[in-house]
């Protein structure tokens, strides 16, 4: 057996027994869970019909700057309910393009409290008695956005974001003015026709280089050019 083989069979070991553990790690947390009489969440249930590397998604590894007992306490405190009451979670992701809102499932507040500690980044909200509402950041195109966003220029020369056709006039964000007449003498023929038929966007990279290239030309209220120093 050479090496080459020996490294590969050693990696699907380490791959088996990780597994292995996680599944562990979870039977034995539901069944203490179980045998406090706590009910389990559609969050928790999902953790433990996907691998290791799906579950780690779903709930995200716990973070270094961590939430301290005492702010954990006062959110749940706001909620103002029993200790055997579920709690409605409900998950909100901006993107710097989209929004998207996720039902985490019902909580009780052992699992809440945990969910708390695991994303410290996640701001909390309590908007009523049993609902804590959860927001989160995320520095990337939504997934509809990435199937539908456009960046293109209206009539009075604002660099807009779109979500689908700029025909459709569904403005998501609008970036800067352009001075129009020296991005056309300045840039290749045809470039301005195509950002006013719009400019598909399907990812970060894309986004970043379109908004980059265009704020050359971008002028303040004065119609000055910024790159100028107005």
């Amino acid at each position: 057996m050479n090496r080459f083989t020996l490294r590969k069979q050693l990696k699907r070991r380490w791959r088996r027994w990780k597994r292995t553990l996680w599944m562990v790690a979870a039977i034995c947390a539901v069944t203490i869970l179980a045998y406090r009489g706590l009910s389990i969440s559609a969050a928790v249930e999902r953790l433990l019909t996907t691998d290791f590397g799906e579950a780690v998604n779903v709930m995200g590894p716990v973070k270094q700057d961590q939430r301290s007992a005492h702010e954990i306490q006062v959110i749940v405190e706001q909620l103002e309910t029993g200790a055997d009451q579920l709690i409605r979670v409900v998950l909100q992701t901006k993107y710097i393009c989209g929004v998207e809102t996720e039902q985490l499932g019902r909580m009780d507040i052992p699992q809440l409290k945990m969910l708390l500690a695991q994303h410290p980044e996640w701001e909390a909200k309590v908007t009523s008695s049993d609902t804590l509402h959860l927001n989160q950041s995320v520095d990337d195109l939504s997934p509809v956005c990435k199937q539908e966003a456009y960046i293109s220029i209206d009539a009075t020369g604002h660099l807009n974001l779109y979500e689908g056709k700029p025909a459709e006039e569904n403005v998501i964000r609008t970036f800067f003015q352009l001075d129009v007449d020296t991005l056309e003498s300045s840039l290749p023929e045809g470039v301005l026709e195509q950002l006013q038929e719009g400019i598909r966007i399907q990812d970060k990279d894309e986004y970043d280089s379109v908004i980059s290239t265009f704020s050359d030309f971008a002028v303040d209220e004065t119609h000055h050019l910024l790159r100028n120093g107005g």
